[in-house]
């Protein structure tokens, strides 16, 4: 790949960040085949998710693009063990478009979550255990399965990133914490 200028991401509590407006709206479907302009998004995507540093899922509209895209991952590492016992289902790393979820009960585990769209704050937020997903590969072909835990935690994080809603907005204001107050937390146990 020719080295292509890749966006900034998208912080919605950052003034100066640019294009706010399309972390908080529902994305675009890709449409198949898909034309040069979507391409570009995916190749640019991709590019960004493989610089971040602990990074699990990347969406579009995280680096300004309103496309319906997600890309992610789940190795089974026991340093992120340590902060996700839960994590069970692992997943190479994956880009989804147009992507789907159903939880399969009403059972929801709470962890915490930060964003590179969301400078600066985490917070604990409960999302359904299990889930099936559905969603298509950049080649067209159908993806879909089963998945629990830390992966089912991504993949909702994620799919909520195209549909224009932020972890921050699944909780008060007042139950977000700074990244030094999580880590203390973390470190106190």
């Amino acid at each position: 790949m020719s080295r292509e200028h890749l966006p900034d991401y998208v912080v919605v509590n950052d003034d100066s960040s640019e294009n706010k407006d399309v972390l908080r709206t529902p994305a675009e479907s890709v449409v198949f085949p898909l034309d040069e302009e979507t391409r570009k998004v995916i190749r640019h995507l991709e590019t960004k998710f493989d610089q971040a540093e602990n990074c699990g899922g990347l969406a579009a509209p995280q680096i300004g693009y309103s496309k319906r895209i997600v890309v992610l991952a789940v190795e089974d590492d026991p340093e992120l063990k340590k902060f996700r016992p839960d994590l069970s289902d692992t997943l190479p790393k994956s880009i989804w478009l147009n992507p789907s979820y159903k939880s399969l009960s009403s059972d929801k585990t709470t962890d915490w979550e930060a964003c590179f769209s969301v400078d600066n704050f985490s917070a604990r937020i409960a999302r359904y255990t299990e889930i099936t997903y559905e969603a298509w590969t950049p080649e067209g072909e159908k993806v879909t399965g089963q998945a629990k835990g830390f992966l089912a935690r991504l993949i909702q994080h994620e799919i909520d990133h195209v549909n224009g809603t932020l972890f921050i907005d699944l909780v008060p204001q007042e139950e977000w914490v700074t990244w030094d107050e999580l880590r203390e937390i973390r470190e106190n146990g």
